[in-house]
């Protein structure tokens, strides 16, 4: 195992989401995407690159706003490069909306108490949505998958490998997680009732992302992303999920170096757990 401290190469970039069963992961050219069955790892290496604009563009696109609407581009390409992704966000979003119609339709049938909490949430339906998705994430396989996602970079970065053994040493909370965005959704969603605007539902995008690009990495905005992933976001992985994200990671780092291309057909990996 490479020691903390040891000359460094240089580290790529990798990011990462967790789903049900298993993880997929993002670098530079490759995507890998894993799951556990049948005693084995499966994993998936498919090329996937985002275009990187350099020199003048590049600067450009870092402006204020400008910056938001490519943000929010690369992550419908992010989507649409991944199809386990696409899948998993499709059925998020189904699932979203059956809701929000339920509790409409519940507050004109039931009435009484029960009809003015529905009418509540159905008013500000980030709230019912944020406890179905922090119950999903906790008390499923995906908070455990996501742990292990963020120790299988986190592993990476500091040690320039990633095996079971760094990874198990590392924190499961990663200032990087895309959940600690959540906070911004937050508060831009509850003052959605407020404002009867109809192009608010478009520009509350931009402000979320240009919140995060200000405040983002400041100390107040990581501590409380801290508290979300440490216990809302992520669990603890046990050392089947850990495996699979060890092995998805490592795969890809190989096809990222050279010394593997994308297939059609997963790579099979004997699980140790």
């Amino acid at each position: 195992m490479a020691q903390e401290g040891a000359q460094e190469k240089e580290r790529l970039l990798f990011g990462g989401m967790a789903r049900w069963g298993g993880v997929d992961f993002f670098g530079p050219s490759y995507a890998s995407s894993a799951q556990r069955k049948d005693g084995k790892i499966y994993v998936w290496i498919d090329p996937f690159s985002v275009w990187q604009p350099e020199g003048t563009l590049g600067r450009v696109l870092k402006l204020p706003i400008i910056r938001s609407v490519f943000f929010w581009f690369r992550i419908v390409l992010q989507l649409v490069g991944s199809i386990w992704t696409l899948v998993f966000f499709v059925a998020i979003m189904g699932v979203l909306w059956l809701l929000v119609s339920l509790m409409e339709r519940g507050t004109e049938a039931v009435g009484g108490p029960v009809g003015q909490v529905l009418a509540f949430f159905a008013a500000f339906p980030i709230l019912p949505i944020l406890l179905l998705f922090f119950a999903a994430m906790k008390f499923t396989s995906i908070g455990r998958y996501h742990g292990a996602e963020h120790k299988a970079v986190a592993a990476y970065e500091r040690y320039g490998e990633v095996t079971l053994e760094n990874a198990k040493g590392v924190s499961r909370l990663h200032p990087r997680c895309g959940t600690n965005i959540l906070f911004y959704i937050t508060l831009a969603a509850l003052a959605d009732p407020f404002i009867n605007w109809a192009p608010y539902a478009v520009l509350q995008f931009i402000l979320i992302s240009e919140a995060w690009f200000v405040f983002g990495k400041t100390r107040p905005s990581i501590a409380i992303g801290n508290f979300l992933q440490r216990y809302l976001t992520t669990s603890e992985p046990g050392r089947k999920e850990l495996e699979v994200a060890v092995e998805s990671l490592s795969e890809l780092i190989k096809a990222e170096n050279g010394e593997r291309a994308s297939a059609k057909e997963p790579v099979l990996i004997p699980a140790r757990y």
